[in-house]
């Protein structure tokens, strides 16, 4: 039974199913693209009200951590990506109306219901890779990483497939406004010719407020030569902000657990 997380200020309430009903209809109406590879993306993830939630509880700077200084780290030597993991350890440092408002959206992102219809939106990259029938990929058995992300200036990622341990991406964009549309995620096709070999950008999402997007990783040990989820960003130049996201992930193993 789901239980209303009650929040005292500013007199207002996130439940785990109110949120997860707004998430499943975002999803459920989306249309799926194949190309490059299988993937959604969608508008007004959660009603206006609860978003703004969202922007209010985001956790302090300071309380955020490094997620890898070999890899994303400016000539100075800090860090260009921080992670905030919504596990109970680190809503226990929360104020108490932030810790029920992420809570809340742990269980309505964890509880299932998401990652069946992700998975049934995305079925046939999925139904491909585990060799499965369509109608069976929610079966597949995952766990979850579920982390708050801060991009600073000079982040970027090179175009990857995301590894054989994650099976579903699915990131949620929290600016404020629209004045960093730019700044989205990108998919890419891989060319190669006798001697070389690129990537192409073929899409970026825009990083509007309250939108995400999701695709079916395509990596896997047998499909070494067959890896199509390319994606990534390129380097934030000059970017003196804050891009912020909310990363859940759907995988065979974490090192982490969160409170459903």
């Amino acid at each position: 039974m789901s239980v209303a997380i009650h929040l005292e200020a500013p007199k207002a309430q996130a439940a785990p199913d109110a949120l997860a009903d707004s998430l499943l209809a975002r999803v459920g109406g989306a249309r799926l693209e194949r190309d490059p590879f299988s993937h959604i993306y969608v508008e007004e993830v959660f009603p206006p009200n609860a978003y703004a939630m969202l922007l209010r509880n985001l956790p302090p700077k300071e309380l955020y951590a490094p997620l890898n200084l070999r890899k994303w780290v400016r000539k100075d030597g800090t860090s260009t990506r921080d992670q905030f993991y919504l596990t109970p350890e680190n809503l226990a440092k929360l104020p108490e109306e932030s810790a029920a408002f992420w809570s809340a959206l742990v269980h309505a992102v964890a509880d299932g219901r998401l990652k069946r219809a992700l998975f049934a939106k995305l079925a046939p990259d999925l139904s491909e890779r585990f060799d499965v029938p369509e109608e069976r990929v929610g079966e597949i058995e995952c766990v979850y990483d579920i982390t708050l992300v801060r991009d600073t200036e000079d982040y970027r990622i090179k175009p990857h497939p995301d590894g054989i341990n994650k099976f579903v991406t699915f990131q949620m964009y929290l600016p404020s406004d629209d004045s960093q549309l730019d700044l989205g995620t990108s998919l890419y096709v891989r060319r190669r010719g006798l001697l070389w070999s690129r990537f192409e950008e073929v899409k970026r999402f825009p990083f509007k407020p309250n939108s995400a997007y999701a695709f079916a990783v395509s990596d896997s040990a047998k499909r070494a030569g067959k890896r199509t989820s390319w994606h990534g960003r390129e380097r934030l130049t000059g970017f003196t902000g804050v891009r912020h996201s909310l990363m859940v992930l759907f995988q065979r193993v974490s090192p982490r657990r969160y409170a459903v």
